[in-house]
Formats: structure tokens, C-alpha cells, sequence
């Protein structure tokens, strides 16, 4: 491996809905394969990793604690992805590392994955780990393919402002308390995939940007905005007053989902949690309901509902067929 240095929801919509790292100082370019920095006399030793030398102290962002200060101009909607964290697994763990909208704060991989990855060169911590060390790091199970990275969140634009920038045929997702990280991974994905100008979440009802969602994601965290809420049924109310046509999907409906998004223009779309699907208020602040249409029967055996990124999919699909 190439681096600065050697060694490194069931919802139908809705309700039927540096290997062994030397110093590496400030400098941001590349270094050749083969450079050794300085070692620090004593370096800290962390369990099941062997660390290499001294290395410079990342720039970390204000923390949630200064946000909050009085005096703060951030206010709810802007893009804080929710907290730092662990993300692993190759492609978001690589998708992390050349974001340069990232401060990384630490980077541990086993042997073999500092001999499999060519990374690029990052001025944090790079640790080596026996794999037995690593699995310990995250839930049983876990696939983190021998690499892990800490970082500090994303910081995305407020929601009026990515709404506001969005072209004429622009998309926004939302996600009314959908809590499963796998479903909101996979639901970043298709937000790249059809071109989503936002995908919106409730404050309190997010799952963490890191760990499994980010590895589901496959990278797609990195160029996505994520823009939290306090309040859905407001914040829809606010995409109304701006010009967004706001669809949510519910089974219990006769309007067909493809008719419901011909329309064209700027559209949201709002999923709701598999089960309870969309909250009351949340489904009467939308323009209107629509369903995917499904060819089973409510018997046992043949499948009731859809898993909410599966509807997604269907949706996002719908909205660009024409």
C-alpha cells in the first residue's frame, strides 16, 4: 500500500406502505511511498495497536457545545450530521479520507489492509492493528475490512439554502422517523443515484452518520446532504412556501404514485417508519398521499408491504422516468 508513509424499515411507502505513521508535520501534498518521519521519544500506546511516531494535531471544528453558545448563528436545519464517529469498511473509509471537507482525526487498519489500500496522505494518526484488536472495536459481526476512520462531522448548508439552489426538476427526501441505519444507508445511496438535492431527517429520530449507515452508503455520506430538523411537519410547511410540491406515501390511498409525481417541478418526497408509517400531522401537512400499487393480496405468504428503501427506490425512480 501506497501511503505518506510505510506501514498504516416492511413499508409500503410507509404504512402499507500512514501505516506505521512517521510525523507529517503540516504539509497536505502527497508524500512518496518510502518516507519515514520523525519518531516521537514516547508515544502513547493504545490496546491492540502498534503506534509509530508523533504525528500533528488535526484542526477539529467548533464543538456541538460552542455551536450552542449564545452568539451562535447556526439554527436548526443546518447540515450537522449528528456527532463523530467510527466509519469503516473500504469504500467509505476511502470516500472519507479524500473528502476534503473532512478533518480526520485517526485512521487504524490491519496488515492486511495497509498492504491492499494505496491511501492518500492525511496528517492524523494512522495506526496499525491486529485484526482481533479491531473486531473489538465495533459491534459482533461487524465488516470493517481492516480499516476504520474517526472524523469529525460534515457540515452541510442549511435546508432553505440547498432548496433554494436546487433546479427546476430538484427532489428532497424526507424521512419521518426512520431510525434503521441500514435503511437511511441505503436510501443515501439512491439519493445519489437519481440526483436528491437533500435527504431530511428529525433531530432526534436519526440514526448516527457513521458505522453501518456509512458503510451501506458506500461513500455516498460524503456527497449527499444530510440536513436535520426539529420538526418535519414545519420544515415541510417551509419547503410549500418556497415552491416544493410535497408528495408522501401511504398505502391507504387510490391515487397511484406515478400519477402523483408526473407533474414534474420541484417535488419532496416523505417516507414514514415501517409500521406506523407517516405521523397525522406530518401526512395532512402534505400536498398529497399517494401509493405504490402492488399486485399481492393480504394473505399469508405474499408480501403485505414494502421495506422502506425499497419504496424509496421505487419513488425516486417514478419521479425521474420522464
Amino acid at each position: 500500500m501506497a501511503r505518506s508513509d510505510k506501514g498504516s424499515d416492511k413499508s409500503q411507502g410507509p404504512s402499507n406502505s500512514a501505516g506505521k505513521g512517521g510525523s507529517r508535520g503540516g504539509n497536505k501534498s502527497l508524500r512518496s511511498a518510502g518516507y519515514k518521519g520523525a519518531r516521537s521519544d514516547n508515544p502513547k500506546r493504545a490496546y491492540g495497536t502498534k503506534q509509530h511516531g508523533a504525528v500533528s494535531a488535526p484542526q477539529s471544528p467548533r464543538s456541538p457545545k460552542d455551536r450552542s453558545a449564545k452568539g451562535s448563528s447556526r439554527r436548526s436545519g443546518s447540515g450537522n450530521e449528528g456527532g463523530s464517529g467510527w466509519i469503516y469498511g473500504t469504500h467509505a473509509s476511502l470516500a472519507v479520507l479524500t473528502n476534503p471537507k473532512r478533518t480526520i482525526h485517526e485512521v487504524r487498519l490491519t496488515d492486511a489492509a495497509s498492504a491492499r489500500l494505496d491511501l492518500p496522505h492525511i496528517s492524523a494518526p494512522v495506526r496499525d492493528m491486529v485484526p482481533a484488536a479491531m473486531d473489538k472495536m465495533f459491534p459482533r459481526g461487524t465488516v470493517h475490512q481492516g480499516i476504520a476512520v474517526k472524523a469529525a462531522p460534515l457540515e452541510w448548508p442549511d435546508l432553505e439554502t440547498l432548496a433554494d439552489r436546487a433546479d427546476d426538476n430538484g427532489l428532497i427526501l424526507v424521512l419521518d422517523q426512520i431510525t434503521d441505519p441500514h435503511n437511511v444507508g441505503a436510501m443515501l445511496r439512491l439519493c445519489s443515484a437519481f440526483g436528491v438535492s437533500a435527504l431530511v431527517m428529525q433531530t432526534r429520530k436519526a440514526p448516527p452518520l457513521s458505522g453501518s449507515l456509512a458503510k451501506v452508503a458506500v461513500g455516498c455520506l460524503e456527497t449527499v446532504p444530510v440536513c436535520l430538523e426539529t420538526n418535519i411537519a414545519n420544515t415541510i410547511q417551509n419547503l410549500q412556501r418556497i415552491g416544493w410540491h410535497v408528495t408522501g406515501l401511504a398505502g391507504e390511498t387510490d391515487l397511484s404514485l406515478s400519477k402523483a409525481l408526473s407533474m414534474g417541478g420541484k417535488r419532496v418526497i416523505v417516507m414514514g417508519a415501517e409500521g406506523p408509517g407517516l405521523r397525522e400531522l406530518v401526512r395532512k401537512r402534505c400536498d398529497q398521499l399517494a401509493r405504490i400499487p402492488m399486485m399481492s393480496s393480504d394473505v399469508a405468504g405474499e408480501a403485505e408491504s414494502l421495506n422502506v428503501a425499497t419504496a424509496a427506490a421505487i419513488a425516486l425512480y417514478e419521479a425521474r422516468r420522464d
